[in-house]
Order: C-alpha cells, then structure tokens, then sequence
C-alpha cells in the first residue's frame, strides 16, 4: 500500500513522540515515511552526526526505542527546482511566535487540501496564523488541533525525548474555517466524516489499532468538545498563575481565604463573559454551560494550587502571564469589553515576577 509521507516540524517533544508513532506502524517502510523539518542546516549536521535517530524513553525505566528518519532544513524540492508541496504537517513548538516563523519558511509549500496539525496551540494561535501566514497566501489549510496533557515530557538531550511511564490520550480535532452557522450537530458528523475519509487521519488510527507500546491514545473529537477542554485549561491556568506569583506556597490552600476565593471567583466571571461576548457559537455547544460554571471552575483552580511545585513556580515568567491573561485581555480590549480584575492582577503579577528576577540577577542578592 501506499503509505502518505508526513512531515514534522518543532522540537517540542511531542512531536518526537507523535513521529515515534507513525514511524512505528507495521506498514511503513524500513526508512520509514515520515521526514523531520529541522531548524537549520547545523541542527541538521548534529542530527546526522546522531545517526539520523530520534530517541523515546520512558521515564519509568525500560528500554530506549529508536528509529532513523529522513530529515531536511529547507523546503523540499524537485530535480527541477520547482518547490514539492507537503500533504501532511506535523507542528509543535511552545510559543507562538516559534510556531508561525516556523511555518512562514514552509508557507509556499503548503496547499489548500494540506493537512496541518498544531500540537497544544497557545490560544490565539490560528488568528495569529491566518493574519500573518493564510491572509497572504490566500487560503487556509485543512487545519487540526491536537490536545494533550504533556506536564510529564522532557527533552533531556537534543534528539531524546522522555515520557511519562503512562499512556497519555491526544485529542484530535478539525477547526472550522468560520464559526458562523456552526451547529454541534454538523460538528460530530464532520468529526466522523474526517477520522473515514482524511489520510493523516487514518493514520492516527492505525496507531490506536496497532496499539504496538503506544504511549499515546488518539482519539478524534469534535471541535466543541475540544475547545471546551482548552477553554477549562486556559481559565485555570489564567487564574493559578498570577495567584502563585503573588502569594506563592501560602495560597496552596486557596479555600481557605475568603478574600481569595472572592476575587478568584469574580476574575473567573470576567473570564466566562468575555469568551461569551466574544464567541457566541460557545453557547451552541452542549454542556458549555457546566464547563464553564463558576463555582466548577473555582474548585478545578484550588485543586490546581494544592498541586503546584516549587519547580513550576520557579520556572514562572512574564510570558507565562502575557500569552494567557494577555490572551483575554487582547480579546476584551478589540470588543471594548471592561476586565478590570485581569488587568489589575496582571499588571501586579508580572512586576512582581519582573522584580523577583531582578534580584536573582542583582549581585548583590547572591
């Protein structure tokens, strides 16, 4: 059979795990159909230098698994020069502007029935992407989310990936090209039409039905489920963030502060109103309204809290608070939508993390 070539791109570690994966099925050939876009050509170097192999290791022990692949630095092209366009296009990087220089290299290859999947898009990604990539183009790919949890992934060497010694489940869902007239209904059945009928997507599912030491399980959803989930997360973290910044270990037990839990609760409802105002087709969506209830979402921040570590309060930043606050600030300021609470926390939760780096940097504080 004839197998479709993939292409990935981004040195997030899910995309090791996700080339893993594919390069894993029984059909794919002894080099197996799958190619790595790398940074640049001494990244390239380096990768040949490894033998052309990405490494998986499970962090509970075990044995490494690794595979060689073909890999380029550049557009691919034909004998004559002429620029070959990609099918299938793997995306993971951490920050958005990573993602969309990244893609601004390969935009010229990319064709309207191009399948590309963003792996954990920050929010805000595809708007970024359709003004400064698709609007230029002229057209918008077959585009795909997928969704994971990936607090257990590493990279501790640069062609190595470490994974958490259980199997995590990718969500996977197509993104309407408009909103308007979305109906859930319309959504499950082009959710079912797709996991039948799109290559990649097929793909995917061969991984679940070959299940060969899969440490993932890909399940294709629909685009309101998904959105659901990444709305949850991003009022959680939106919440949890600038509350670690500014009280630390001492708000671990966050229900046990009136005063907290109050503003906790109100920044919440700032959050709910402006995606509402913002993105009506929400309220289409089954079971949106208990995704997004308050009180729901309170007890998932406490819970959060207790949760958070020394080492994740250590690696908290100002870009944290700007690309999540920042995200609903952006959207309430275009709409003229009041947020007070957001940008008042906000302004204070990034001086202090400014100011807390400021004096691990200042000498006389070592």
């Amino acid at each position: 059979m004839s197998v479709p070539r993939v292409y990935t791109l981004g040195s997030a570690p899910l995309v090791y795990l996700m080339s893993h994966e594919l390069a894993s099925l029984s059909f794919q050939p002894k080099v197996p159909e799958i190619v790595l876009l790398l940074q640049d050509q001494k990244k390239l170097n380096r990768f040949l230098e490894n033998e052309s192999k990405l490494v998986i290791r499970s962090r509970g022990g075990g044995a490494d698994y690794s595979c060689q692949y073909m890999a380029s630095c550049s557009p691919p092209k034909f004998a004559s020069g002429d620029l070959a366009k990609l099918d299938n296009l793997v995306v993971g990087e951490k920050k958005p502007r990573a993602s969309i220089q990244a893609l601004k290299k390969y935009s010229r290859s990319l064709h309207s029935d191009t399948n590309v999947l963003l792996l954990n898009p920050a929010m805000g990604l595809l708007d970024l992407l359709r003004k400064n990539i698709w609007n230029e183009r002229g057209f918008v790919p077959n585009l795909f989310i997928g969704v994971t949890n990936t607090s257990g992934f590493c990279r501790p060497k640069e062609f190595t990936a470490e994974l958490p010694n259980f199997q995590n489940t990718l969500q996977i869902c197509s993104v309407p090209r408009t909103h308007e007239g979305y109906t859930y209904e319309g959504d499950v059945q082009g959710a079912a039409m797709a996991m039948e009928s799109n290559n990649l997507l097929k793909l995917f599912a061969a991984v679940n039905q070959e299940q060969s030491g899969s440490g993932l399980g890909i399940v294709c959803r629909p685009y309101g489920d998904v959105l659901l989930y990444r709305l949850e997360q991003l009022i959680v973290q939106s919440c949890v963030n600038p509350i670690m910044a500014l009280y630390g270990a001492q708000a671990h037990d966050l229900m046990t502060s009136e005063s907290l839990v109050k503003m906790t609760r109100a920044l919440i409802t700032e959050f709910v109103h402006v995606l509402k105002s913002t993105d009506k087709f929400i309220n289409n969506i089954p079971y949106s309204q208990g995704a997004l209830d308050a009180e729901r979402l309170l007890a998932a921040v406490a819970r959060y809290c207790k949760s958070y570590n020394s080492k994740a309060f250590n690696e908290l930043n100002v870009h944290d608070v700007n690309q999540l606050n920042g995200f609903f600030a952006l959207k309430a300021r275009r709409r003229n939508i009041r947020c007070p609470l957001n940008d008042a926390i906000m302004a204070c939760s990034k001086a202090k993390l400014e100011l807390a780096r400021n004096a691990r940097l200042d000498f006389r504080y070592l």
